[in-house]
This record gives C-alpha cells, sequence and structure tokens, in this order.
C-alpha cells in the first residue's frame, strides 16, 4: 500500500472517530478481531479484550446520549406540568445544558439503537415516582403514553424548551 494511501485511510479513520464513535468503536474492534485471528502474532496480545474495550466506548458515549435524553425529557415533563413554578426556569437552564451536551456527543449511528418511547416510558415513570402524593401526580398521569417529540426534535437547534414542554401535553 503506498503512504498516500495509507495516509489517506489513516485520515479517514480519524474524521468517523470525530464524527461517529460508535460506528468507528465498532469498526476498530472488527479490525482488531480480524488481526487478533492471525497466526503470526505473540500469544500474549488478548486482541479479543482489546476489540471489547474499544467496543465500550462506543457504548459508553451511547449510554451517555440515553441519559441526556432522559434528562432533557424529565425536565421537559416538569416543565409542562408546573409551567408557573419558580422552579421552571432553572429547569429551563437545564434543559439547555442536557441539550448542548447531547448534540455534542451525538453520533449519526446512534439513532438506530435509540427507542424514543423507552426513553420516554422511563422519563414518565420517574416523574410519577417524584410526583407521588402531589397535584402534579394527575397532571404526569395524563402525559402520553408514547414519546411525544420524535429524535430529529429533541436534537433541533436552537433548542426551545417552552415550546417542546407545550408539546408534551398536546
Amino acid at each position: 500500500m503506498s503512504r498516500q494511501r495509507s495516509e489517506a485511510r489513516a485520515t479517514g479513520a480519524r474524521r468517523l472517530y470525530d464524527e461517529d464513535i460508535l460506528r468507528w468503536s465498532e469498526q476498530q474492534a472488527e479490525l482488531i478481531r480480524a488481526l487478533g485471528r492471525r497466526r503470526d502474532l505473540p500469544t500474549a496480545f488478548d486482541a479479543e479484550a482489546v476489540a471489547e474495550e474499544i467496543e465500550s466506548v462506543g457504548r459508553s458515549e451511547l449510554a451517555a446520549v440515553k441519559s441526556l435524553i432522559r434528562q432533557v425529557l424529565l425536565h421537559l415533563i416538569k416543565l409542562a406540568i408546573e409551567p408557573e413554578s419558580d422552579a421552571a426556569r432553572h429547569w429551563e437552564g437545564e434543559i439547555v445544558v442536557f441539550h448542548a451536551e447531547l448534540t455534542d456527543r451525538w453520533a449519526p449511528s446512534m439513532a438506530q439503537r435509540i427507542d424514543p418511547d423507552a426513553l420516554w416510558r422511563s422519563a414518565r415513570d420517574t416523574a410519577t415516582r417524584m410526583s407521588r402524593g402531589t397535584p402534579a401526580a394527575a397532571r404526569v398521569a395524563g402525559l402520553p403514553e408514547h414519546a411525544p417529540l420524535t429524535l430529529a426534535d429533541l436534537l433541533a437547534e436552537p433548542v426551545e424548551p417552552g415550546t417542546l414542554a407545550a408539546r408534551l401535553s398536546s
């Protein structure tokens, strides 16, 4: 392989690393597994463990993105059910911060691995537990069963907490 072609491949891998860490980690793990099947490598090279560690980088990013989506949804629920609360401005600020981190960590390949309905149910269940015994409990119970927002809605910039919160109860 020519030096130029090798550098182009390395640049492509680097670009993928920067743009889609999940896909990069899976591709690199597969390459390491293929390398590990070679017979001319030292026996001390544990290709499978190295591949699993690299894959864990992508899985960790995916878990972080799911957590951030859940946090955005939970704070949108709080804002939707108690828009006049003294804490409403704080919740809006939290949504903006969580959204910024979400969009920073987002990778295109994550879309097929994220179930918006599951994250919505999780956030809604948390809100249900948090509101038990309060006047807000009935409003939480009235929220939709299925996710009223898509991933595209949650990733759109700039984030508009009030607009998104209003869509939860419509």
